[in-house]
C-alpha cells in the first residue's frame, strides 16, 4: 500500500478527517479593497456531505472574528 492510498485530508468546514477521495477543494480569491485579487485560499470541504459542499462557500479564514485582535 503507498502513502497516496493512505492520504487524509481535514474538512475545514465540519473538521472531520477523510480519505483523498471524499475531500474536494473551492479555491476562493483574496482582494483587496479596491478589487485587485492578491491570491486564492482554498477550502477543502467533504465532497459527500450536502451540508459540507453548501458549507464550503461561507468559510473565509480571513474574516476577523469576534475576539481577535485588530
Amino acid at each position: 500500500m503507498s502513502f497516496l492510498q493512505n492520504l487524509k485530508w481535514k474538512c475545514h468546514v465540519c473538521g472531520k478527517e477523510r480519505p483523498d477521495d471524499k475531500i474536494s477543494v473551492l479555491s476562493k480569491p483574496i482582494s483587496l479593497p479596491n478589487g485587485r485579487v492578491v491570491g486564492e485560499q482554498n477550502i477543502r470541504y467533504c465532497s459527500d456531505d450536502p451540508c459540507c459542499v453548501a458549507g464550503a462557500q461561507n468559510v473565509d479564514f480571513l474574516k476577523k472574528k469576534e475576539g481577535d485582535l485588530k
